[in-house]
């Protein structure tokens, strides 16, 4: 393929197209769905907002539709939902061309190979993004405020260790929520259910050693909440019995929700606060 400048092709795209690629950048990947969930809302009364379901979703496609004619996004192989969802089963990607028209709008350089990737990756990573869509429209619906969303590898966190090594604890994602004066702190973790409940008790330690340090409380006054997300009962209970019964690790830090609960949580969390 040929080298377009990118300036040819941001000169084409409108502001919601660009927050489309930011957003496709900041998650990795994005489903049809959410990128309908993102930028085409429904009944929100807003400007943007869309009457059906049918009409976000079409809106959605056709911008993703362009933005792929013009080369800086693709989608997989695979589909959500098999071939008969059609592009509404699409899961997207930046493409190499998309890449470097990003870096190119932050002043940077060089470029990036996209491959598909693993099945594990994928759903892992539009499970993440699934949170992400939920914190927008809780904030989008005036349920709470949403003051900062920070995706990987920008939520991530450097420390030294206790033996004066470079450590990095890796949320998925880092989030401010707020109601009225008050603000809730979470570094979210999104479960699965493919790692060993060894795995996550060692992820637990490195939250536990880097609250010891004390970096994020000097920085924001309080230390975030790790909150792990998972599937369903039964693994909530099986990781809450985990840490609770892991002496070294201190209590208060951790809290284990479902998917399901999540927005329910986040705003009882925001009330009593």
């Amino acid at each position: 393929m040929s080298y377009v400048d990118p300036r040819l092709i941001l000169c084409r795209l409108s502001s919601r197209d660009l927050a489309v690629l930011d957003d496709i950048e900041a998650f990795r990947l994005l489903t049809t769905r959410l990128v309908q969930r993102l930028h085409f809302p429904i009944g929100t009364g807003t400007a943007t907002g869309h009457a059906t379901a049918g009409g976000a979703t079409k809106a959605a496609v056709r911008v993703l539709t362009r933005l792929a004619g013009h080369g800086v996004v693709g989608h997989l192989e695979r589909r959500i939902g098999g071939v008969r969802q059609g592009s509404q089963g699409y899961i997207w990607q930046l493409t190499s061309t998309g890449a470097t028209l990003q870096r190119a709008r932050r002043g940077e350089s060089g470029r990036r190979r996209y491959v598909e990737p693993s099945a594990l990756f994928t759903e892992h990573t539009l499970a993440v993004a699934e949170m992400g869509a939920s914190l927008r429209e809780l904030a989008l619906s005036d349920q709470l405020e949403l003051l900062a969303l920070e995706t990987e590898p920008s939520c991530w966190r450097e420390y030294i260790g206790s033996h004066g090594t470079a450590q990095i604890v890796k949320p998925d994602l880092y989030a401010v929520t707020a109601t009225g004066a008050y603000e809730d702190h979470l570094f979210l973790e999104v479960d699965r259910g493919t790692e060993h409940l060894p795995q996550i008790l060692n992820k637990c330690r490195d939250y536990a050693a880097y609250h010891q340090t004390g970096i994020e409380q000097r920085e924001h006054g309080v230390f975030p909440a790790v909150t792990w997300i998972v599937q369903d009962e039964p693994r909530a209970r099986q990781i809450h019995r985990a840490i609770t019964a892991e002496a070294t690790l201190p209590d208060g830090l951790f809290q284990v929700i479902t998917v399901d609960t999540f927005p329910a949580h986040l705003i009882s969390e925001a009330d009593s606060s």
